[in-house]
């Protein structure tokens, strides 16, 4: 007996197809001047639409972007750090039959993300609601246009530039359906420019997370009867890397309430049990097991780094005996972790 049970964080897509139902289009504002050390935000950064026409019901989709290159300025000279630069949901517009369109709660969009360099990342990983649209006429118009503002963050870094200094960043952006075949895809190219700053450098709190290899993709296999007797789990060393210039915490919140199928079965997500393990390098931190659950958890608590990365191991891992993974139906499922680090 073979099951696979796995937690998708972050998902590498190559196939190129376009799905026949709806389309996908984009644009964006383009430019964004920053004229203080608070930084600046363009409430209509980036928009996105999902349209088609007559019956269809589309559940599960996803939307990805992609830093194409290394943010730089057009005299070639400097770069700029992708973290300081993120996405946040604005509104949700459009037309459908016989419901309207989903709200940005009922798709759960993820309230702030952060663009991260060397792969996809999701601006709206699973969404909650379908795309569906059952018209009284046979080519019903369905659209769902979706706009996100773009944030430069604000801090001393800023300073660091030359007045007038003009930086691109180069985005790609990806529609997916619920089997993961591209639905459509478009690039962008954001500008934006750093004028002459008003105001004192503020003392900025410098804080980062990235997910490491293997973990990004991470996987609960069920191969014997031994692992339903047992329990299941899987370990990920230096997973996490965190680098931070004052005390922070970590915390876990699952996007969807179930890991899902692709043919629609679910598991409820807090099956599932995760921690972060002391290691002889993040020995100053403190930590809590968790379920995996929809809502915000602290699963780790530490104090400044001082300017090195510090790597965390995580383990997955479920209890002995449990029902729902030995009555579950063979297949694959999946859900997203979102991991997040803050000041404390």
């Amino acid at each position: 007996m073979n099951r696979k049970f796995c937690f998708l964080i972050m998902i590498f897509f190559a196939t190129v197809q376009m799905h026949a139902q709806i389309s996908y289009s984009s644009w964006v504002n383009g430019f964004l001047q920053i004229n203080s050390y608070q930084g600046n935000t363009d409430p209509e950064g980036y928009t996105m639409m999902l349209s088609g026409n007559g019956n269809f019901n589309i559940p599960n989709w996803k939307v990805t972007a992609r830093l194409k290159n290394t943010i730089t300025a057009n005299n070639g000279l400097y770069t700029f750090p992708a973290n300081k630069i993120s996405f946040q949901p604005v509104s949700s517009t459009g037309q459908a039959y016989p419901n309207p369109v989903p709200t940005i709660a009922e798709i759960g969009i993820p309230p702030n993300t952060i663009v991260t360099e060397g792969s996809e990342f999701f601006l709206i990983p699973k969404s909650n609601a379908p795309l569906r649209n059952q018209p009284s006429q046979p080519n019903g118009y369905y659209s769902l246009q979706l706009k996100f503002s773009i944030t430069v963050a604000g801090g001393a870094y800023l300073g660091n530039y030359p007045a007038w200094t003009t930086f691109n960043v180069p985005m790609e952006f990806t529609a997916y359906n619920q089997n993961n075949t591209i639905i459509g895809k478009m690039d962008h190219n954001i500008q934006f420019q750093i004028a002459t700053l008003t105001g004192t450098p503020p003392t900025s709190t410098e804080l980062s997370l990235k997910v490491n290899g293997n973990a990004s993709n991470g996987l609960l296999e069920f191969s014997s009867m031994q692992d339903y007797k047992d329990g299941k789990s899987v370990t990920y060393p230096n997973a996490l890397t965190v680098k931070a210039n004052t005390n922070f915490q970590i915390t876990v919140k699952a996007i969807q309430n179930n890991f899902t199928s692709a043919s629609g079965k679910t598991i409820p997500v807090s099956n599932v049990q995760m921690n972060l393990l002391s290691t002889t390098q993040n020995t100053g931190s403190s930590f809590n097991t968790v379920f995996l659950n929809t809502a915000s958890q602290i699963i780790a608590k530490g104090s400044s780094t001082q300017g090195a990365n510090l790597d965390y191991t995580i383990k997955y891992f479920t209890k002995p005996n449990d029902e729902y993974f030995i009555n579950a139906k063979p297949d694959e499922y999946s859900a997203t972790l979102q991991y997040e680090i803050t000041p404390q």
